[in-house]
């Protein structure tokens, strides 16, 4: 029995938490108690990604390759990409994923906070991934991709991405399979 549970809320949503006591003999010694909990987003873009493999017959354990690891990338206009390739994907300046997590691509001024951040990134599950940028720079349009980076051997992955500003849900995907090292243009 956990006398001080925690709880990450991890994903934009409602969670409902129940709390019912009882006593050795399983009797309950009063009404369940219930509180429901809001948790929104406080930047001005917010994305998440969370998936399902279901080769993976435990996604909830965790380590090395316990699960299929897929990649939230958010890229500026001014990504160009890598080895030749123009499509912006992997820029190791303008392109936010796990290798550039917080990339520096705004002001210079340390309190303006207009950088981009993957805040969750998750190697061996069913996410979520998060990238939050606080101050988006006016008239730019941002990019969005998943890279299906390593499988371990449980197959195909199936994405889906939630984009918030704020508290408001502006898009939200199909559930997209991806076998390993596909990359998906979500937006």
């Amino acid at each position: 029995l956990a006398t001080d549970p925690t709880f990450e809320a991890n994903v934009v949503g409602e969670y409902v938490f129940r709390l019912k006591v009882t006593d050795a003999a399983d009797t309950a010694s009063c009404e369940t108690a219930e509180v429901h909990v809001f948790v929104i987003p406080d930047a001005a873009i917010h994305v998440e990604m969370v998936w399902n493999t279901p080769g993976d017959l435990n996604q909830s354990d965790e380590g090395p390759e316990a699960g299929a690891d897929l990649d939230l990338h958010f890229a500026h206009p001014l990504a160009t990409g890598v080895d030749g390739v123009l499509d912006g994907w992997f820029d190791k300046r303008f392109d936010c994923f796990w290798f550039n997590a917080h990339p520096d691509w705004g002001s210079e001024s340390p309190d303006v906070h207009d950088n981009p951040g993957l805040d969750r990134d998750d190697t061996d599950g069913t996410g979520p991934e998060i990238v939050n940028l606080r101050l988006p720079e006016d008239g730019q349009t941002y990019r969005i991709g998943i890279h299906s980076w390593f499988a371990h051997g449980f197959g195909p992955s199936w994405a889906k991405v939630r984009v918030f500003s704020y508290d408001e849900l502006r898009f939200e995907s199909a559930t997209v399979k991806l076998q390993e090292f596909d990359f998906w243009e979500v937006a």
